[in-house]
């Protein structure tokens, strides 16, 4: 069994460590691990991808909670405005809704995660608990299914840094050239 899929039983567990009287550390601390498991399970895969197993651990250490979150709202507001388009169904229409799934997923979870972490005055229930782990257990069942597509394995690249870059595109001589005499007229002071 991977890393990411023993994270997600051991909050399982956690979260039924208590049956008859929840403790919230351990609701706490399954809400966090699933997170993690989350969090771990999209690392592993982008990582996967590097063409150099040895290095593939120091690859994962350049992902961020904060920049992948950021990245991971940014794809749902891109699926959500691809929606409001009505797209036919088809494979396409289908493998987005499985990427906003995991993508919400990530969202919610390490929402959750902090709010487990830092926010005391909230008392966790096995309901909310079981909820949060059921959604990244779904976000799991989401990626299986979309893991190979282009656009999954995009949203991996895109967890690394929140900044979209364009596509090269090749420039005509001439504007190459009149963008130079823009820039001199600019940079040469004016005569008095």
């Amino acid at each position: 069994m991977a890393f990411p899929d023993d994270l997600l039983e051991l909050a399982q567990g956690l979260a039924n460590l208590h049956p008859e009287s929840p403790h919230q550390a351990s609701l706490r601390r399954a809400v966090s691990t699933a997170c993690y498991a989350l969090f771990h399970l999209l690392i592993s895969e982008a990582t996967a991808n590097w063409a150099r197993p040895e290095l593939r651990a120091i690859l994962g250490r350049c992902f961020d909670h904060g920049l992948m979150e950021t990245a991971s709202e940014t794809k749902v507001s891109q699926i959500n405005s691809a929606f409001k388009r009505n797209p036919p169904e088809g494979a396409e229409k289908t493998v987005a809704i499985y990427l906003r799934t995991v993508a919400n997923a990530f969202i919610q979870a390490q929402q959750r995660c902090n709010d487990a972490d830092y926010n005391m005055a909230w008392e966790w229930t096995p309901v909310e608990v079981d909820t949060q782990i059921a959604s990244v257990n779904e976000a799991f069942d989401a990626w299986n299914v979309i893991r190979d597509e282009a656009v999954a394995q995009a949203y991996l690249v895109s967890l690394l840094s929140t900044k979209e870059r364009r596509p090269i595109e090749p420039k005509l001589p001439k504007a190459k050239v009149e963008r130079k005499k823009q820039r001199r007229d600019l940079e040469t002071p004016p005569t008095a």
